[in-house]
This record gives C-alpha cells, sequence and structure tokens, in this order.
C-alpha cells in the first residue's frame, strides 16, 4: 500500500482578524512542514481554512501602526486598479516592484479583476456578482476570478495567490469565499481577508438597497479563505513569533465605519473620491 501524504482538513476560526492570525501562527508551529521553495525556507501547513466570524473586524491591529496604513494603502492601489505596478502597488510596499516585470507589469492587483476587468455585458467581475444574485439569490455562479491562464508565464515572478472569490446566501446570511494557492501568515493573510471582506461588505449593502423582499433578512455572514499552502517564512519568523506576546492597546482601534450606501462607496472608487465615511477612513489611515 503506497504511504502518500495526505494532509487533514483544518479549519481555524475566530471573530476579530488579530485573533485569527494569532490562531493560525501557532497552528503553523505545532503541525506545519520545514520546506525550501522559491521564496525562501519555510514552516508550512496544507489544507487549512481561516473563519472570520465577523467580516466587519478586518483591520490586524496586531502590527499598528504599519499594518493598518499597509492595509489602506493596499486598498487604494486596488481601487485604482492598475496592472502598472507604479500605479499604487508599489507604493504600499516596495516588495511589488520586485515581482513586477522589466515592464513594471503586476498581475496581483485584485481591484483589477474585481472592479475593472470587463466581461460580456457587465461593466466588471463584481458587477457580474451583484447581477447573479440579484436574478437568483441561490445561485452557484456569484464567483469572482482572480489568478488566470494569461498569468501562466514562467519567466514572471508575480504569479496570484488568490485563485477566486465566491459570494453565495444560505439561510438569508452572505457568505465569502476565497480559495487561494498558498497564504503567508504574515505578509499575505490579513490583507486578503481585510480586501475580500470589504468587496463582502459592499456587495451585502448592494443587495439590500434593492429593497426587495427576497433580500429583507439578508444577514453580513463569515468569510473563509480556503488555502493548500500557508506559511510562516524564515525571513519573517522573528517578527510572527513576537505577534503572540502582544496585546493591542485598546486605545489605537478605530474601526473601520460600515458601508451604508454602496453606490456612494462605489462612486468614491470609480472617481478616486473620499465621500463615504468607510473611503475617507481609509485616505485617512493611508498615505498614497
Amino acid at each position: 500500500m503506497n504511504d502518500f501524504f495526505i494532509p487533514k482538513f483544518k479549519i481555524i476560526k475566530a471573530d476579530t482578524l488579530d485573533k485569527l492570525v494569532v490562531k493560525a501562527i501557532k497552528f503553523i508551529l505545532k503541525k506545519g512542514r520545514f520546506i525550501d521553495n522559491r521564496a525562501g525556507r519555510c514552516q508550512q501547513a496544507y489544507s487549512v481554512t481561516y473563519v472570520l466570524l465577523n467580516s466587519r473586524n478586518r483591520v490586524h491591529w496586531l502590527r499598528y501602526p504599519t499594518s493598518v496604513s499597509y492595509l489602506a494603502n493596499e486598498l487604494l492601489a486596488y481601487f485604482e486598479g492598475s496592472l502598472n505596478v507604479n500605479d499604487g502597488l508599489a507604493q504600499a510596499s516596495s516588495f511589488w516592484k520586485k515581482l513586477a516585470s522589466d515592464k513594471d507589469y503586476i498581475f496581483s492587483n485584485y481591484g483589477y479583476y474585481v472592479f475593472y476587468q470587463k466581461i460580456k455585458n457587465y461593466k466588471s467581475q463584481y458587477q457580474w456578482v451583484v447581477s447573479t444574485l440579484l436574478e437568483n439569490p441561490h445561485t452557484r455562479r456569484a464567483m469572482i476570478n482572480i489568478n488566470q491562464a494569461f498569468h501562466k508565464v514562467k519567466e514572471s515572478k508575480d504569479f496570484p495567490c488568490t485563485i477566486s472569490a465566491h459570494f453565495y446566501i444560505v439561510d438569508s446570511t452572505l457568505y465569502c469565499s476565497i480559495f487561494t494557492r498558498s497564504s503567508d501568515v504574515f505578509f499575505g493573510l490579513p490583507y486578503d481577508i481585510g480586501f475580500f471582506s470589504f468587496v463582502q461588505e459592499l456587495l451585502y449593502a448592494d443587495l439590500k438597497k434593492q429593497n426587495l423582499e427576497k433580500f429583507k433578512d439578508l444577514k453580513l455572514g463569515p468569510i473563509f479563505i480556503k488555502t493548500l499552502f500557508t506559511q510562516i517564512y524564515d525571513f519573517s519568523r522573528d517578527r510572527v513569533l513576537n505577534l503572540l506576546n502582544k496585546k493591542v492597546d485598546e486605545n489605537i482601534i478605530d474601526k473601520m465605519p460600515k458601508i451604508e450606501n454602496a453606490n456612494l462607496v462605489l462612486d468614491d472608487i470609480y472617481n478616486k473620491s473620499s465621500i463615504s465615511p468607510v473611503i475617507k477612513w481609509i485616505y485617512e489611515k493611508g498615505d498614497l
């Protein structure tokens, strides 16, 4: 009989992003295997699903102020939606510049695929999701593709980790499931959850504004990040371990405002304005 490696599926859940990150770190330290890959040596676990039970608790305060300003800057870069690294992502972190092509092309601006990538009869994949759920709240087609065929360029250093975002309604609750091939718990997981939970809440507000009977009792549910690989890299290990001993100063917490008006938020995204409270908060926390 073949002795195959068959990972046990693990679900890790918490009601705040900070608690989720800490649980993720502890699990990888206990169960992860040490491997070497292109990005460096790491300790890696397999087939882990992270669940943020309250998707509005999306801000990573344990690394404040760095984590908060980076989240804001990455969101602003995503709202810009450009696949040129100099239009936002390079300003969020110089790391993105290292991954860009010699023509400054970057694949991992997730905002492009959500808000700007046109598909037949739709302005964007986000619009497709809204339209599909409005037509049928029980649909299984309300998804956004991130990793795509044109990313398969061997010379590229940038290969999007996120594969897709799937939105669905069960028992009058809107869920979001993110499928990702790989998630670094220090540099990736907190900010992927930050962005896609924002999109989930925006979608929730978009559906509620319709004042349709079928969405009268709709609630905002959890967000799931389903990973095949999830890791702690050696180059960030000391900083990761430091998070286990940190406590958040309650005085620094300034929660991201709720999305009350989907139209206003979308106008801000497309017009590069900051009229809605949530986008204003993002601009205030960022420095692009």
